[in-house]
């Protein structure tokens, strides 16, 4: 099956997660409603900080997701205290701060996948950074969920920041859309013209600044891409979509979420860099794991197990 036809059908098997058009509220700033509190966590890398930032949470069930049925979910959100009829999956940004400079990894959904998302901007401000400070905003991918929050009415919401993605995510998202995905299509290029004049393209393993370095994750999207921040013997992955829930991709990897446009590519990197962050031991955060999304990963009976990163408590 071609790429274009897997995408087609994630969308239908997506079809729960809803997607407003991008010439409606996607990435309105009406939509960018902080939490009663602020949802922002800041932890130390050497001399650098990421400082993880939720968007919300959307629901993911057992009917989008490959390799499992209701019965193998319900079992596995039981075993991890969750209740798999209001299961929901959190959406994290990251904010990088490295000197002066502050750049963002994924700007959220904004308006572009209903009010259960939209809450990155209020955070960020709460750390006291307006758009503007921004410098360059590192896409792991130009799903709605990580990209809507970057365009409001057609504009840039970070005006002087550089936009960062891999070639291969830029030309899948230019292509024509296949019927039934157009607002997915539509979103992506809208982001990618707004920014086009500050378009960073990259390929491989680059440095993308001082400290930070691209690592190739494809088959959730064929650019689907992780990025390293390492100051002194401290590092961090963050890791984008290698999990969409968490209570079963640990325990179960080789499960696919319906959004992937090539799941086999996706089972064997989630598998490749599973195996990497624990022989590593490598801190690792996630898009989508509950917040503040940040921990190691150990091996766990036939799969394996999130230990969750000490609260950074001041010295």
């Amino acid at each position: 099956m071609s790429t274009r036809r897997q995408f087609l059908a994630a969308t239908a098997a997506t079809a729960t997660l809803p997607l407003i058009p991008a010439t409606g509220r996607a990435g309105s700033h009406e939509m960018a409603k902080p939490a009663a509190l602020p949802q922002a966590l800041r932890f130390p890398v050497g001399d650098m900080a990421i400082t993880v930032l939720s968007d919300g949470a959307i629901p993911i069930g057992a009917n989008a997701l490959q390799g499992v049925d209701q019965a193998g979910y319900d079992e596995l959100m039981q075993e991890n205290f969750r209740d798999p009829a209001t299961f929901r999956a959190a959406v994290n940004g990251f904010l990088i701060e490295s000197g002066d400079a502050k750049m963002l990894v994924d700007a959220g959904g904004g308006g572009a996948m209903g009010d259960a998302l939209g809450r990155l901007q209020g955070n960020l401000t709460a750390t006291g950074t307006k758009p503007e400070d921004i410098s360059m905003l590192l896409v792991t991918h130009l799903h709605p969920d990580h990209v809507g929050g970057a365009v409001a009415d057609g504009a840039a919401v970070f005006p002087n920041a550089e936009l960062v993605v891999h070639e291969a995510d830029r030309a899948f998202w230019s292509g024509d859309a296949p019927e039934g995905s157009e607002n997915f299509f539509q979103l992506a290029q809208g982001v990618l013209g707004a920014y086009g004049d500050r378009l960073k393209v990259i390929n491989g393993e680059d440095d993308v600044a001082s400290g930070i370095a691209a690592m190739p994750l494809p088959g959730h999207t064929p650019g689907h891409t992780g990025y390293t921040i390492s100051s002194g013997d401290q590092s961090v992955l963050i890791w984008a979509d290698i999990v969409h829930v968490a209570p079963v991709q640990f325990a179960r990897p080789d499960v696919t979420i319906g959004f992937d446009v090539d799941p086999e590519q996706a089972a064997a990197t989630r598998a490749r860099i599973l195996d990497r962050v624990v022989a590593d031991k490598m801190m690792i955060a996630g898009s989508h794991i509950d917040f503040p999304g940040m921990g190691h990963v150990i091996k766990h009976q036939d799969g394996y197990r999130l230990v969750n990163a000490a609260y950074p408590y001041p010295a």
